[in-house]
């Protein structure tokens, strides 16, 4: 599987939902970690967190909440979160500043972005739509990295996100929006039907 083009890696890619015994290496799921590391968000504030679960143990806290039983058969669940810390005056604040050193924004556009109405505590902070926005786009790049290792994945969102966040602990200010089970498949779906190019596609009125 190593080796594939990007447009090879897209077009193989299917939802897995049947997975074989074998452990995934450490290794590999540091790869997928990096993938998500190196995804692109909204000035740069990149709120996506995950919780890997990896042991029966560390599974065994969300069996009584996840619907579907594959995703306790995988070897390793990624549970896929917000961190709405992103999102107050000082982190925006820090990541602004880090976008100024690195030369990718200037002074002058930061000092207008900040004059935006940015929360200060986290307490305030409503969740913006960008913030799914920017998490699906690194779960998106950590699906296609999993594939090119010859792993399988599936996007979950059938669970309740409440029981969840208490059943893992998490501080008020994660999100759990999320699950990528990740695995070597055990089966090998078909393409699913997708629509035509023509039907995507808005021609802009001339």
């Amino acid at each position: 599987m190593m080796g594939l083009s990007c447009r090879e890696v897209i077009r193989k890619r299917r939802s897995i939902r049947k997975f074989d015994s074998r452990p995934v290496s450490a290794d590999l799921l540091e790869e997928i970690i990096e993938a998500a590391r190196l995804a692109p968000s909204g000035t740069n504030r990149q709120p996506w967190r995950f919780i890997l679960l990896k042991s029966e143990k560390e599974k065994g806290k969300i069996a009584g909440i996840v619907i579907q039983p594959f995703v306790l058969e995988a070897p390793a669940v990624f549970v896929c979160c917000v961190d709405r810390n992103s999102f107050t005056r000082r982190m925006v604040g820090k990541r602004l500043k880090e976008l100024v050193d690195t030369n990718v924004v200037s002074q002058e556009s930061a000092d207008f972005l900040s004059q935006r109405n940015i929360p200060e505590r986290v307490e305030e902070v409503i969740t913006p739509s960008s913030a799914y926005l920017d998490l699906g786009i690194a779960v998106e790049h950590m699906v296609l990295q999993a594939t090119a290792l010859g792993l399988g994945s599936c996007w979950v969102r059938l669970f309740n996100t409440r029981q969840m966040h208490k059943a893992l602990g998490l501080p008020e200010e994660i999100e759990v929006v999320a699950l990528l089970p990740v695995g070597y498949p055990a089966h090998s779906p078909p393409l699913r039907p997708r629509l035509n190019r023509d039907d995507i596609i808005i021609e802009p009125d001339n």
